[in-house]
């Protein structure tokens, strides 16, 4: 009975709670920021319909990120966005999302409430090894699982 009480202690359950809330958050930042190497047969995108626009990215000492939007006939309404970069002789995918740019559909005269083409990425340099100039790579891969490459992106600092 005394180790029952024991448990049900504040102090107890404070710090058990502390460390679950740890471990948790320590397991999302791990998963968002392991390397995805990025292996796709690919082909070059002959489509010069393709409008976007970087409005920031950087390379800082722990931390590549890119943010803008991006879409072409096809994309946003099928298929899905990768974004890419390399380091140390692989190409590896930059973890992002997606979300609505009313300023880029207004600017467009798009209709579509769920155009989706405003994107954040970035991933922890630390944990993939990187160490060079910021280059992006961008990719729509359609809903059969074709991958073009549609445009390459050098950050300039």
């Amino acid at each position: 009975m005394k180790f029952y009480n024991f448990l049900y202690t504040p102090k107890v359950i404070f710090f058990t709670l502390f460390l679950a809330c740890i471990v948790t958050l320590s397991l999302s930042f791990y998963s968002w920021n392991r390397i995805n190497n990025f292996s796709s047969v690919v082909d070059k995108s002959n489509s010069n319909n393709v409008k976007y626009n970087i409005d920031f990215c950087k390379s800082s000492d722990d931390t590549l990120f890119i943010k803008g939007w991006i879409f072409d006939d096809s994309y946003p309404k099928s298929g899905k966005l990768i974004i890419t970069s390399t380091a140390n002789s692989k190409e590896f995918i930059i973890p992002l999302f997606t979300f609505v740019r009313e300023d880029v559909s207004r600017a467009f005269s798009r209709t579509d409430s769920f155009d989706k083409v405003g994107f954040n990425a970035s991933i922890n340099k630390r944990l993939v090894g990187y160490n060079n100039n910021a280059e992006f790579n961008f990719y729509f891969m359609n809903n059969n699982g074709k991958v073009n490459k549609v445009l390459s992106y050098e950050c300039k600092q």
